[in-house]
């Protein structure tokens, strides 16, 4: 029978920030109680349609159902960023500057101050004054009909979380694998059960995290259209740089102003506040960074599969993808980059285009290559590796991060 828990542990504080985490990290787990799990299989939702509660839930059951897993699914810190996965509409400081300017601009008089603007219903009556206005404005022929007013909004992720962006996410998905090696609810091997992490996009990209910050504990990453390296974009400060270029996304919802939206984010480009988005920053949430590739490699590699557009230019260009499999092969990972190039493979039933993400069936995915990669473990398991610490020089710092007490720590030092 198919027994469906979940669970709310303590996981990670923000210890590049120095914020002590308000939130307990929940997760679900799927198994068949008549079976015996063979492996922890995480399927880690990206950002939008398929963190979808409905969706994960109906796939876990199916793969647990069809296959000899246990299968995880972890809300991790900031998952709640989208307003369909329940984030909320505000605007902070640089969102009101924006609105002040784009209107004076646009000589559109605001019904008051925007420093009076305090909740959603007043951001709502104020867009809406000004969507009336340009609505007017062209139909008076004052204004071409295909002038937008460009503004932006921010979200407030669900539980007061923010966007940290990759490295507290990866240390979820790693204590909730170190939870379940020890407290599952059905025999772990003595903990040495595999863990499997699959992802679209940016579940993709925290699977590969999770495998450069814990390479011992990740058996194997099964992944769609992950970026090798950060995007700009979704980290929340692009806005400081150039709010229409480096939004997270982008909105009509009020028909005449093109709405512009980022996560809340403590993260920024001045680079004398203690959260300065620094290169050493960056470096540590690539995945493709050589030196770090070759380090990695140095310890128990995981299995790696991975699909992508050759034409997904916008979101994570393949360029970095293949130099980053180039350099999984360099240094002797078990690593299969399929790089999807014509129209003939698309078949309209596990590949539906060449955009990002290639409308790929997930389910068909996982029924393809965990299989695979399931029987390459059983043929050449892990052997126990003592040293469950890794460090990773990034710039002026030294990151180090160590499982101890079922838990991965992270530490950040000079680098001299």
């Amino acid at each position: 029978m198919l027994i469906n828990k979940i669970y709310e542990i303590d996981s990670c504080d923000d210890i590049e920030l120095s914020i002590k985490r308000e939130s307990k990290l929940e997760f679900k787990l799927c198994f068949d109680d008549e079976k015996k799990s063979e492996a922890l299989v995480f399927i880690t939702p990206g950002l939008g349609g398929d963190a979808d509660d409905n969706y994960r839930e109906h796939l876990a059951q199916t793969i647990a159902s069809d296959l000899n897993v246990a299968v995880v699914s972890v809300n991790y810190h900031c998952i709640g960023n989208r307003p369909q996965t329940g984030s909320t509409f505000y605007l902070d400081e640089i969102d009101k500057l924006i609105l002040n300017a784009a209107t004076q601009a646009a000589g559109i008089k605001l019904p008051y101050g925007v420093d009076k603007i305090q909740n959603y219903d007043q951001i709502n009556e104020v867009f809406n004054l000004i969507n009336q206005i340009l609505n007017e404005r062209k139909r008076k022929e004052i204004l071409n009909l295909d002038f937008f007013l460009h503004l932006h909004m921010s979200l407030q992720p669900t539980k007061n979380e923010y966007q940290n962006f990759g490295i507290m996410q990866a240390q979820d998905l790693i204590n909730v694998a170190l939870y379940l090696k020890k407290n599952a609810p059905f025999d772990t091997m003595g903990g040495g059960i595999p863990v499997i992490m699959i992802g679209s996009s940016h579940g993709g990209y925290l699977s590969h995290l999770a495998a450069k910050i814990a390479p011992w504990l990740i058996d194997g990453v099964i992944d769609n259209s992950s970026y090798a390296r950060h995007r700009w974009k979704l980290i929340g400060f692009g806005k400081e740089i150039d709010f229409i270029e480096y939004s997270e996304f982008s909105s009509f919802a009020f028909p005449h102003i093109n709405l512009h939206c980022s996560s809340k984010t403590f993260w920024t480009s001045n680079s004398s506040s203690p959260y300065f988005f620094s290169p050493a920053r960056r470096m540590i949430r690539n995945i493709l960074e050589p030196s770090h590739l070759q380090i990695q490699s140095a310890y128990p590699k995981p299995y790696y599969v991975s699909y992508h557009s050759f034409y997904d230019r916008r979101i994570a260009p393949p360029e970095d993808k293949i130099e980053l499999y180039d350099i999984f092969q360099k240094y002797h990972f078990d690593a299969k980059l399929y790089m999807i190039k014509e129209q003939s493979q698309i078949d309209g039933k596990f590949i539906k285009s060449l955009d990002h993400g290639m409308g790929m069936s997930i389910k068909t995915l996982i029924k393809k290559e965990l299989p695979i990669m399931l029987e390459k473990i059983k043929n050449n398991p892990k052997k126990e590796y003592k040293d469950k610490s890794i460090s990773y020089p990034c710039e002026d710092l030294l990151y180090n991060f160590t499982q101890k007490k079922d838990k991965i720590f992270l530490e950040i030092k000079g680098n001299k």
